[in-house]
């Protein structure tokens, strides 16, 4: 499976061994259908260090401005925005994780 990303920023590390993510995943929300969805929500809770909570974007392993670490999702027009300030070894095993759970399932993507 062909997972279609692009950087908004290059990944830039940290003095702490954190590293700044600002990445879009180039999922077709347009053509999304209910069953899509839902596809997606267990993708989010099979990753690392999950944080859901009602009518909030999905977060793992703590919240921005809450914790020192931290990253979560946000559906955009562009695709699926991951931003976040992990630790690179969390944010390595996470984005593993990610690429896994994506291929297991047939998301709609377009060419970026």
């Amino acid at each position: 499976m062909n997972i279609c990303f692009y950087d908004n920023s290059g990944m830039l590390p940290k003095e702490n061994g954190d590293i700044s993510i600002d990445r879009v995943y180039c999922l077709d929300f347009h053509v999304f259908s209910e069953s899509i969805w839902e596809q997606l929500g267990q993708v989010y809770l099979a990753l690392p260090h999950p944080i859901m909570k009602e009518n909030q974007c999905p977060a793992w392993f703590g919240e921005e401005g809450a914790s020192s670490h931290y990253l979560f999702a946000s559906v955009e027009p562009s695709g699926l925005q991951i931003v976040g300030e992990p630790p690179r070894e969390q944010w390595a095993a996470w984005e593993d994780r990610f690429h896994a759970e994506l291929a297991k399932y047939s998301f709609p993507f377009f060419e970026c």
